[in-house]
């Protein structure tokens, strides 16, 4: 579990984010955090192997992506429902109705034989997380070894989703600065 911690007085060089469950918010500790103090990693971005946390997803089979938002009536695409494609990972979104649609719209590929995505057509949000509760049910019931080999079945899927995504962000800059100077 992620934790944010706030410290009295707060200062930027106090706070944390505290990633094993202890709360330390005491200035004697050195901030660690190499982001935050400006040393971007090397090798971080869309085109590069490294991403943030990816010894933790390391251990994920299926992100479960609670999205910015639930109640809206329409679809919404964050940075939450793009870890799990840049990390090449099955997902089952919390999300408005239509998201996983919109996602479809953009040419990306999700796992309908496997994940009953049926709760994207749900309009009444508490039907919808009790069809989502229901489903992560279902899959929490699945063996480990079933679950490897879905992954393995959709590995061409997770390939796909990743290079689309590394594609749209290298292409639609310059698609949309073509559009707007021929008009």
């Amino acid at each position: 579990m992620i934790t944010r911690i706030y410290t009295f007085p707060h200062t930027p060089i106090n706070d944390a984010w505290n990633f094993d469950g202890r709360i330390n918010g005491s200035p004697s500790v050195s901030y660690k955090d190499r982001i935050i103090e400006g040393k971007i990693p090397t090798g971080f971005g869309p085109n590069k192997q490294t991403t943030l946390f990816c010894d933790f997803y390391k251990n994920i089979a299926i992100d479960i992506v609670t999205e910015t938002v639930f109640e809206y009536p329409y679809a919404v695409i964050s940075e939450k429902t793009i870890r799990p494609i840049v990390h090449k990972k099955m997902f089952l979104l919390v999300a408005p109705p239509g998201t996983l649609a919109m996602l479809h719209s953009f040419g990306f590929k999700t796992f309908g034989d496997f994940i009953n995505e049926d709760y994207d057509d749900i309009q009444d949000p508490c039907t919808r997380i009790e069809f989502i509760v229901n489903e992560l049910d279902r899959i929490s019931k699945i063996s480990i070894d079933e679950i490897q080999q879905i992954i393995i079945k959709y590995k061409s899927t997770l390939q796909h989703n990743y290079n689309h995504y590394t594609w749209l962000c290298n292409n639609e800059i310059d698609q949309i600065v073509s559009e707007l100077c021929s008009t």
